[in-house]
Protein backbone atom coordinates (compact mmCIF):
# COMPACT_ATOMS: atom_id res chain seq x y z
CA UNK A 1 0.00 0.00 0.00
CA UNK A 2 2.38 2.30 1.12
CA UNK A 3 4.94 1.47 -1.71
CA UNK A 4 2.93 2.62 -5.03
CA UNK A 5 2.11 5.74 -2.79
CA UNK A 6 6.02 6.35 -2.44
CA UNK A 7 6.89 5.98 -6.22
CA UNK A 8 4.91 8.97 -7.24
CA UNK A 9 6.35 10.97 -5.24
CA UNK A 10 10.26 12.90 -5.41
CA UNK A 11 12.19 9.98 -3.30
CA UNK A 12 14.56 13.47 -1.96
CA UNK A 13 11.27 14.58 -0.99
CA UNK A 14 9.68 14.40 3.15
CA UNK A 15 6.11 14.79 1.92
CA UNK A 16 5.25 11.01 0.90
CA UNK A 17 6.04 10.18 4.81
CA UNK A 18 3.95 12.95 6.07
CA UNK A 19 0.94 12.40 3.69
CA UNK A 20 1.32 8.51 4.76
CA UNK A 21 0.90 9.44 8.38
CA UNK A 22 -2.83 9.22 9.36
CA UNK A 23 -3.18 6.26 7.73
CA UNK A 24 -0.53 4.24 9.48
CA UNK A 25 -1.63 2.24 12.44
CA UNK A 26 -0.51 -1.55 12.11
CA UNK A 27 3.42 -2.70 12.39
CA UNK A 28 3.81 -3.48 8.82
CA UNK A 29 3.06 0.33 8.33
CA UNK A 30 5.02 1.57 10.72
CA UNK A 31 7.86 -1.14 9.70
CA UNK A 32 7.82 0.90 6.06
CA UNK A 33 7.60 4.45 6.92
CA UNK A 34 10.92 3.51 8.96
CA UNK A 35 12.76 1.60 5.78
CA UNK A 36 12.04 5.01 3.98
CA UNK A 37 13.36 6.94 6.55
CA UNK A 38 16.46 4.58 6.64
CA UNK A 39 17.01 4.43 2.50
CA UNK A 40 16.42 8.26 2.25
CA UNK A 41 18.33 9.37 5.39
CA UNK A 42 15.69 11.02 6.15
CA UNK A 43 16.25 9.46 9.71
CA UNK A 44 18.41 12.15 10.72
CA UNK A 45 15.64 14.97 9.65
CA UNK A 46 15.87 16.21 13.24
CA UNK A 47 12.20 18.22 11.87
CA UNK A 48 11.03 15.19 9.95
CA UNK A 49 11.18 13.15 13.51
CA UNK A 50 9.99 15.50 15.57
CA UNK A 51 6.75 15.50 13.27
CA UNK A 52 6.67 11.46 13.79
CA UNK A 53 7.04 11.56 17.56
CA UNK A 54 4.30 13.96 18.33
CA UNK A 55 1.74 13.07 15.96
CA UNK A 56 2.31 8.88 16.81
CA UNK A 57 2.46 9.89 20.11
CA UNK A 58 -0.82 10.84 20.69
CA UNK A 59 -2.17 8.12 18.63
CA UNK A 60 -4.34 5.13 20.27
CA UNK A 61 -1.86 2.20 18.21
CA UNK A 62 0.53 0.51 20.31
CA UNK A 63 3.23 -0.01 17.30
CA UNK A 64 2.92 4.04 16.48
CA UNK A 65 3.68 4.84 20.18
CA UNK A 66 6.29 2.41 20.06
CA UNK A 67 7.61 3.83 17.44
CA UNK A 68 8.00 7.80 17.96
CA UNK A 69 9.46 6.92 21.64
CA UNK A 70 12.36 4.85 19.49
CA UNK A 71 12.44 7.80 17.30
CA UNK A 72 12.56 10.37 20.50
CA UNK A 73 15.08 8.34 22.30
CA UNK A 74 17.65 7.57 19.39
CA UNK A 75 17.81 11.38 18.02
CA UNK A 76 16.73 13.66 20.84
CA UNK A 77 17.72 12.64 24.00
CA UNK A 78 21.37 11.69 23.25
CA UNK A 79 23.21 14.90 20.83
CA UNK A 80 22.41 18.25 21.48
CA UNK A 81 19.84 20.04 19.09
CA UNK A 82 17.90 22.79 19.77
CA UNK A 83 14.79 20.52 19.67
CA UNK A 84 16.20 18.54 22.89
CA UNK A 85 15.37 21.34 24.76
CA UNK A 86 11.59 21.94 23.51
CA UNK A 87 9.82 20.78 26.53
CA UNK A 88 6.24 20.07 24.14
CA UNK A 89 8.11 17.53 22.55
CA UNK A 90 9.46 15.83 26.01
CA UNK A 91 5.79 16.05 27.57
CA UNK A 92 4.52 14.59 24.53
CA UNK A 93 6.39 11.27 25.30
CA UNK A 94 5.88 11.55 29.05
CA UNK A 95 2.26 11.64 28.22
CA UNK A 96 2.47 8.51 26.04
CA UNK A 97 3.84 6.83 29.14
CA UNK A 98 2.18 8.18 31.57
CA UNK A 99 -1.60 7.20 30.32
CA UNK A 100 -0.11 3.72 28.26
CA UNK A 101 0.59 0.79 29.75
CA UNK A 102 3.87 1.69 31.64
CA UNK A 103 3.61 4.57 33.33
CA UNK A 104 6.56 4.38 35.59
CA UNK A 105 8.56 5.64 32.55
CA UNK A 106 7.51 8.71 32.58
CA UNK A 107 9.22 9.39 35.80
CA UNK A 108 12.36 8.29 33.65
CA UNK A 109 12.27 10.35 30.54
CA UNK A 110 10.96 13.52 33.40
CA UNK A 111 14.91 12.70 35.02
CA UNK A 112 16.40 12.54 31.77
CA UNK A 113 14.69 16.38 31.12
CA UNK A 114 16.17 17.34 33.84
CA UNK A 115 19.61 15.61 33.17
CA UNK A 116 20.02 17.22 29.64
CA UNK A 117 18.74 20.45 30.96
CA UNK A 118 15.22 20.62 29.34
CA UNK A 119 12.82 23.31 30.95
CA UNK A 120 10.23 21.40 32.99
CA UNK A 121 7.31 22.44 32.73
CA UNK A 122 3.31 22.09 35.17
CA UNK A 123 2.57 19.94 32.59
CA UNK A 124 5.19 17.75 33.08
CA UNK A 125 4.61 17.93 36.53
CA UNK A 126 1.23 16.77 36.19
CA UNK A 127 1.59 14.15 33.66
CA UNK A 128 4.23 12.66 35.97
CA UNK A 129 2.14 12.82 38.84
CA UNK A 130 -0.72 10.95 36.89
CA UNK A 131 1.71 8.26 36.29
CA UNK A 132 2.92 7.83 40.14
CA UNK A 133 -1.06 8.15 40.76
CA UNK A 134 -1.84 5.14 38.73
CA UNK A 135 1.15 3.05 39.54
CA UNK A 136 0.97 4.00 43.47
CA UNK A 137 4.01 5.30 43.93
CA UNK A 138 4.35 7.15 46.58
CA UNK A 139 8.25 7.80 47.07
CA UNK A 140 8.45 8.79 43.61
CA UNK A 141 5.79 12.01 44.26
CA UNK A 142 6.81 12.72 47.24
CA UNK A 143 10.06 13.57 45.06
CA UNK A 144 8.38 15.26 42.60
CA UNK A 145 6.14 17.45 44.82
CA UNK A 146 9.60 18.37 46.43
CA UNK A 147 10.82 19.66 42.96
CA UNK A 148 7.50 21.36 42.66
CA UNK A 149 8.81 23.37 45.53
CA UNK A 150 12.30 24.24 44.33
CA UNK A 151 10.94 24.87 40.90
CA UNK A 152 8.53 27.63 42.95
CA UNK A 153 5.45 26.46 40.64
CA UNK A 154 3.88 24.50 43.37
CA UNK A 155 1.02 27.56 44.41
CA UNK A 156 -0.15 26.37 40.75
CA UNK A 157 -3.89 25.25 42.03
CA UNK A 158 -3.98 22.78 38.80
CA UNK A 159 -0.99 20.98 40.15
CA UNK A 160 -1.60 21.08 43.74
CA UNK A 161 -5.09 19.57 42.65
CA UNK A 162 -2.57 16.33 41.03
CA UNK A 163 -0.91 16.04 44.67
CA UNK A 164 -4.11 15.77 46.50
CA UNK A 165 -5.11 13.30 43.64
CA UNK A 166 -1.94 11.58 44.15
CA UNK A 167 -2.20 11.18 47.92
CA UNK A 168 -5.43 10.35 48.05
CA UNK A 169 -4.49 7.26 45.74
CA UNK A 170 -1.89 6.08 47.97
CA UNK A 171 -4.26 5.92 50.73
CA UNK A 172 -2.04 9.27 52.27
CA UNK A 173 -5.47 10.83 53.57
CA UNK A 174 -3.19 13.26 55.98
CA UNK A 175 -0.68 14.56 53.11
CA UNK A 176 -3.57 15.27 51.05
CA UNK A 177 -5.57 17.50 53.59
CA UNK A 178 -2.36 19.02 54.03
CA UNK A 179 -1.72 20.11 50.79
CA UNK A 180 -5.53 21.58 50.96
CA UNK A 181 -4.82 23.47 53.84
CA UNK A 182 -1.72 25.46 52.29
CA UNK A 183 -3.66 25.67 48.91
CA UNK A 184 -3.84 29.67 48.58
CA UNK A 185 -6.28 29.43 46.11
CA UNK A 186 -8.85 26.32 45.87
CA UNK A 187 -11.73 25.25 43.38
CA UNK A 188 -13.97 23.16 42.68
CA UNK A 189 -12.10 19.75 41.98
CA UNK A 190 -9.57 20.51 44.90
CA UNK A 191 -12.98 20.15 47.34
CA UNK A 192 -14.23 17.72 45.46
CA UNK A 193 -11.40 14.95 45.56
CA UNK A 194 -11.15 16.19 49.34
CA UNK A 195 -14.83 15.14 49.68
CA UNK A 196 -14.92 12.07 47.74
CA UNK A 197 -11.42 11.10 49.74
CA UNK A 198 -13.16 11.21 52.76
CA UNK A 199 -16.39 9.39 51.78
CA UNK A 200 -14.05 6.57 50.44
CA UNK A 201 -12.40 5.90 53.60
CA UNK A 202 -15.59 6.40 55.28
CA UNK A 203 -15.18 9.82 57.26
CA UNK A 204 -18.78 11.02 56.48
CA UNK A 205 -18.40 14.13 59.11
CA UNK A 206 -15.56 15.18 57.77
CA UNK A 207 -16.67 15.18 54.52
CA UNK A 208 -19.81 16.99 54.97
CA UNK A 209 -17.48 19.55 56.80
CA UNK A 210 -16.01 20.30 53.92
CA UNK A 211 -18.80 20.06 51.99
CA UNK A 212 -20.36 22.81 54.53
CA UNK A 213 -17.14 24.74 53.75
CA UNK A 214 -17.11 24.90 49.73
CA UNK A 215 -18.23 28.29 48.52
CA UNK A 216 -21.66 27.59 47.49
CA UNK A 217 -20.86 28.33 43.64
CA UNK A 218 -18.30 25.88 43.70
CA UNK A 219 -21.18 22.81 44.28
CA UNK A 220 -22.04 20.75 41.57
CA UNK A 221 -23.23 17.57 40.87
CA UNK A 222 -20.00 15.85 41.71
CA UNK A 223 -20.21 17.72 45.66
CA UNK A 224 -23.55 16.43 45.91
CA UNK A 225 -23.46 13.33 44.53
CA UNK A 226 -20.21 12.06 46.62
CA UNK A 227 -22.31 13.49 49.76
CA UNK A 228 -24.91 11.32 48.75
CA UNK A 229 -23.10 8.03 48.32
CA UNK A 230 -21.58 8.83 51.92
CA UNK A 231 -24.40 8.47 53.56
CA UNK A 232 -25.59 5.56 51.76
CA UNK A 233 -22.35 4.27 53.00
CA UNK A 234 -22.94 4.85 56.45
CA UNK A 235 -24.98 3.85 58.74
CA UNK A 236 -28.46 5.08 58.97
CA UNK A 237 -27.10 7.30 57.00
CA UNK A 238 -30.08 7.15 54.67
CA UNK A 239 -32.42 10.20 56.14
CA UNK A 240 -29.89 12.56 55.36
CA UNK A 241 -28.90 10.83 51.84
CA UNK A 242 -32.87 11.42 51.00
CA UNK A 243 -32.76 15.16 52.70
CA UNK A 244 -29.71 16.04 50.08
CA UNK A 245 -31.30 14.54 47.34
CA UNK A 246 -34.93 16.55 47.55
CA UNK A 247 -32.21 19.68 48.19
CA UNK A 248 -30.63 19.14 44.89
CA UNK A 249 -31.66 22.10 42.11
CA UNK A 250 -30.77 19.79 39.60
CA UNK A 251 -29.81 16.18 39.20
CA UNK A 252 -28.36 13.38 36.78
CA UNK A 253 -28.17 9.94 36.21
CA UNK A 254 -25.84 9.15 38.95
CA UNK A 255 -28.02 11.26 41.29
CA UNK A 256 -30.76 9.08 41.17
CA UNK A 257 -29.22 5.19 40.66
CA UNK A 258 -27.82 6.35 43.93
CA UNK A 259 -30.65 7.17 45.61
CA UNK A 260 -32.54 3.99 44.26
CA UNK A 261 -29.51 2.05 45.51
CA UNK A 262 -29.99 3.09 48.60
CA UNK A 263 -33.85 2.65 48.84
CA UNK A 264 -32.82 -0.88 47.74
CA UNK A 265 -30.25 -1.22 50.12
CA UNK A 266 -32.12 -0.01 53.37
CA UNK A 267 -35.09 -2.42 51.63
CA UNK A 268 -37.73 0.49 50.82
CA UNK A 269 -38.18 -1.32 47.05
CA UNK A 270 -41.80 1.00 46.64
CA UNK A 271 -39.90 3.96 46.78
CA UNK A 272 -37.47 2.72 44.87
CA UNK A 273 -40.08 2.07 42.22
CA UNK A 274 -41.46 5.27 42.80
CA UNK A 275 -38.20 7.55 41.79
CA UNK A 276 -37.61 4.57 39.03
CA UNK A 277 -40.78 5.19 37.58
CA UNK A 278 -40.02 9.05 38.02
CA UNK A 279 -36.39 8.77 35.92
CA UNK A 280 -36.59 11.27 33.04
CA UNK A 281 -33.89 9.36 32.04
CA UNK A 282 -32.80 5.36 32.85
CA UNK A 283 -29.98 2.99 32.22
CA UNK A 284 -28.59 -0.52 32.36
CA UNK A 285 -27.62 0.29 36.29
CA UNK A 286 -30.59 1.83 37.06
CA UNK A 287 -33.23 -1.69 35.79
CA UNK A 288 -29.83 -3.36 37.14
CA UNK A 289 -30.50 -2.08 40.43
CA UNK A 290 -34.22 -2.75 40.83
CA UNK A 291 -33.96 -5.92 39.82
CA UNK A 292 -31.22 -6.99 42.29
CA UNK A 293 -33.62 -5.64 44.96
CA UNK A 294 -36.88 -7.43 43.82
CA UNK A 295 -34.95 -10.43 43.29
CA UNK A 296 -33.41 -9.80 47.12
CA UNK A 297 -37.13 -9.93 48.55
CA UNK A 298 -37.93 -12.99 46.51
CA UNK A 299 -40.09 -11.44 44.33
CA UNK A 300 -38.64 -13.30 41.16
CA UNK A 301 -41.59 -12.43 38.96
CA UNK A 302 -41.25 -8.69 38.93
CA UNK A 303 -37.50 -8.96 38.74
CA UNK A 304 -38.22 -10.70 35.62
CA UNK A 305 -40.61 -8.81 34.07
CA UNK A 306 -38.21 -5.54 34.48
CA UNK A 307 -35.72 -7.54 33.00
CA UNK A 308 -38.04 -8.19 29.94
CA UNK A 309 -39.19 -4.40 29.93
CA UNK A 310 -35.65 -3.39 28.88
CA UNK A 311 -34.86 -2.31 25.50
CA UNK A 312 -31.27 -2.71 26.17
CA UNK A 313 -29.53 -5.40 28.11
CA UNK A 314 -25.56 -5.38 28.92
CA UNK A 315 -24.00 -8.18 30.88
CA UNK A 316 -24.72 -6.14 34.35
CA UNK A 317 -28.41 -6.58 33.91
CA UNK A 318 -28.09 -9.88 33.09
CA UNK A 319 -25.77 -11.11 35.81
CA UNK A 320 -28.66 -9.83 37.82
CA UNK A 321 -31.40 -11.41 36.64
CA UNK A 322 -29.18 -14.98 37.13
CA UNK A 323 -28.05 -13.93 40.56
CA UNK A 324 -31.90 -13.19 41.08
CA UNK A 325 -32.53 -16.77 40.17
CA UNK A 326 -30.07 -18.71 41.48
CA UNK A 327 -30.37 -17.04 44.90
CA UNK A 328 -34.00 -18.19 44.87
CA UNK A 329 -33.12 -21.79 43.24
CA UNK A 330 -34.34 -20.93 39.92
CA UNK A 331 -31.29 -22.16 38.75
CA UNK A 332 -32.61 -24.05 35.58
CA UNK A 333 -33.77 -20.43 34.22
CA UNK A 334 -30.68 -18.95 35.04
CA UNK A 335 -28.85 -21.11 33.17
CA UNK A 336 -31.50 -21.12 29.86
CA UNK A 337 -30.44 -17.58 30.67
CA UNK A 338 -26.86 -18.10 30.68
CA UNK A 339 -27.06 -19.79 26.99
CA UNK A 340 -29.36 -17.17 25.78
CA UNK A 341 -26.44 -14.94 26.15
CA UNK A 342 -24.08 -17.14 24.48
CA UNK A 343 -25.93 -17.98 21.68
CA UNK A 344 -27.63 -14.57 20.98
CA UNK A 345 -23.62 -13.41 20.11
CA UNK A 346 -24.16 -9.87 21.35
CA UNK A 347 -22.85 -9.77 24.90
CA UNK A 348 -19.73 -11.81 26.79
CA UNK A 349 -20.33 -13.60 29.67
CA UNK A 350 -17.77 -12.20 32.48
CA UNK A 351 -16.19 -13.68 35.25
CA UNK A 352 -19.61 -12.78 37.20
CA UNK A 353 -21.86 -14.25 34.89
CA UNK A 354 -20.12 -18.23 34.54
CA UNK A 355 -19.73 -17.96 38.62
CA UNK A 356 -23.40 -17.51 38.47
CA UNK A 357 -23.74 -20.48 36.37
CA UNK A 358 -20.85 -23.02 37.92
CA UNK A 359 -23.09 -22.07 41.35
CA UNK A 360 -26.54 -22.98 39.59
CA UNK A 361 -24.72 -26.07 38.32
CA UNK A 362 -23.57 -27.15 40.85
CA UNK A 363 -26.81 -26.97 42.90
CA UNK A 364 -28.34 -28.70 39.77
CA UNK A 365 -25.89 -31.41 40.12
CA UNK A 366 -24.85 -31.32 36.30
CA UNK A 367 -21.59 -32.21 36.08
CA UNK A 368 -21.87 -32.32 32.25
CA UNK A 369 -22.93 -28.48 31.62
CA UNK A 370 -20.13 -27.99 34.36
CA UNK A 371 -17.78 -29.19 31.97
CA UNK A 372 -18.86 -27.72 29.76
CA UNK A 373 -18.48 -24.33 31.51
CA UNK A 374 -15.11 -25.40 32.38
CA UNK A 375 -13.65 -25.68 29.25
CA UNK A 376 -15.06 -22.34 27.79
CA UNK A 377 -13.23 -21.20 31.33
CA UNK A 378 -9.56 -21.96 29.89
CA UNK A 379 -10.26 -21.35 26.15
CA UNK A 380 -11.06 -17.78 26.49
CA UNK A 381 -8.01 -17.83 29.34
CA UNK A 382 -9.72 -16.85 32.67
CA UNK A 383 -7.48 -16.76 35.64
CA UNK A 384 -8.67 -18.84 38.37
CA UNK A 385 -7.33 -17.16 40.92
CA UNK A 386 -10.23 -14.85 41.50
CA UNK A 387 -14.02 -16.30 42.37
CA UNK A 388 -13.95 -17.94 39.02
CA UNK A 389 -11.49 -20.48 40.93
CA UNK A 390 -13.67 -20.80 44.11
CA UNK A 391 -17.04 -21.09 41.68
CA UNK A 392 -15.18 -24.61 40.24
CA UNK A 393 -13.83 -25.60 43.25
CA UNK A 394 -17.37 -25.19 44.51
CA UNK A 395 -19.51 -26.95 41.78
CA UNK A 396 -16.86 -29.78 41.08
CA UNK A 397 -17.54 -30.99 45.15
CA UNK A 398 -21.12 -30.73 44.80
CA UNK A 399 -21.51 -32.54 41.66
CA UNK A 400 -19.20 -35.45 43.11
CA UNK A 401 -16.08 -34.91 41.52
CA UNK A 402 -13.78 -34.00 44.49
CA UNK A 403 -10.60 -35.30 42.44
CA UNK A 404 -11.26 -32.52 40.04
CA UNK A 405 -12.19 -30.30 42.39
CA UNK A 406 -9.07 -30.76 44.09
CA UNK A 407 -7.35 -30.25 40.67
CA UNK A 408 -8.25 -27.23 40.49
CA UNK A 409 -7.48 -25.68 44.23
CA UNK A 410 -3.77 -27.42 43.60
CA UNK A 411 -3.92 -25.64 40.20
CA UNK A 412 -4.23 -22.18 41.43
CA UNK A 413 -1.11 -19.83 42.10
CA UNK A 414 -2.34 -17.86 44.11
CA UNK A 415 -4.79 -19.18 46.66
CA UNK A 416 -7.60 -16.68 48.65
CA UNK A 417 -9.17 -17.61 52.03
CA UNK A 418 -12.55 -17.86 49.80
CA UNK A 419 -10.22 -20.61 48.07
CA UNK A 420 -9.10 -22.68 50.95
CA UNK A 421 -12.94 -22.45 53.02
CA UNK A 422 -14.74 -23.84 49.34
CA UNK A 423 -11.97 -26.62 49.32
CA UNK A 424 -12.49 -27.18 52.76
CA UNK A 425 -16.06 -27.41 52.70
CA UNK A 426 -15.93 -29.71 49.53
CA UNK A 427 -14.20 -31.97 51.49
CA UNK A 428 -16.00 -32.08 54.35
CA UNK A 429 -19.25 -32.38 52.14
CA UNK A 430 -17.51 -36.03 51.14
CA UNK A 431 -17.38 -37.12 54.50
CA UNK A 432 -13.10 -37.04 53.74
CA UNK A 433 -12.73 -35.71 57.16
CA UNK A 434 -9.34 -36.27 57.45
CA UNK A 435 -8.24 -34.29 54.13
CA UNK A 436 -10.15 -31.71 55.28
CA UNK A 437 -8.30 -31.70 58.98
CA UNK A 438 -4.48 -31.53 56.83
CA UNK A 439 -6.40 -29.11 54.26
CA UNK A 440 -7.19 -26.58 57.22
CA UNK A 441 -3.64 -27.66 58.69
CA UNK A 442 -1.99 -26.37 55.07
CA UNK A 443 -3.79 -23.26 55.36
CA UNK A 444 -2.95 -22.11 59.08
CA UNK A 445 0.18 -22.58 57.45
CA UNK A 446 -0.68 -20.38 54.31
CA UNK A 447 -1.95 -17.55 57.03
Amino acid sequence: MFVCAISNQPWNSTLPTLVLLPICKTQIDVNQIHARLITTGFIRNTSLSTKLILTFCSSPHAPLIQFARYLFFSHHSRPIRSTQFDPFLWNAVIKSFSHGDDPKEAVVVLSLMLENGVCVDKFSFSLVLKACSRMGLIKEGLQIHGLMKKFEIGSDVFLQNCLICLYLRCGCLEFARQVFDRMPKRDSITFNSMIDGYVKCGMVNLARELFDFMPGEMKNLISWNSMISGYEQSEDGFKVAWEMFEQMRERDLISWNLMIHGCVKCGKLEIARALFNEMPKRDVVSWATMIDGYAKLGRIDIARALFDKMHERDVISCNAMMAGYVQNGYCKEALKLFRDMQSGGNLSPDETTLSMALSAVGQLGNIDEGVAIHCHIKKKGFVLGGKLGVALIDMYSKCGNIENAMWIFEDVEHKSVDHWNAMIGGLAIHGSSELAFNCSWRWKGFL
